[in-house]
């Protein structure tokens, strides 16, 4: 990747900060994955998104709690979980 290339993504990531809608292109670089990728999520409606004529869009709120949605208990989460089911269930 050129430095022109490299400052133009760096440019571009700056610029989503302000943007609330967004496009294709910037879902990939959010999700820094290729755009056929989003098209490919888009079209077997995995990601939240908008249609508007052959126009894809989404909203950055939606495709930022998206990311967010399949949360991974930690261990402690785990066994307090564990601990407070034995504790109700104990006969």
């Amino acid at each position: 990747m050129s430095i022109e290339q490299r400052l133009e993504r760096l440019e571009r990531i700056m610029l989503l900060q302000f943007k609330n809608v967004l496009n294709v292109d910037d879902v990939a670089i959010i999700l820094s994955v290729s755009t056929d990728r989003v098209r490919h999520l888009v079209s077997k409606r995995l990601i939240p998104h908008y249609k508007q004529g052959n126009r894809t869009f989404f909203k950055k709120s939606e495709i930022e709690e998206w990311q967010l949605s399949d949360r991974i208990p930690t261990n402690a989460e785990i066994n307090s979980k564990a601990a407070t089911h034995i504790a109700i269930n104990k006969l």
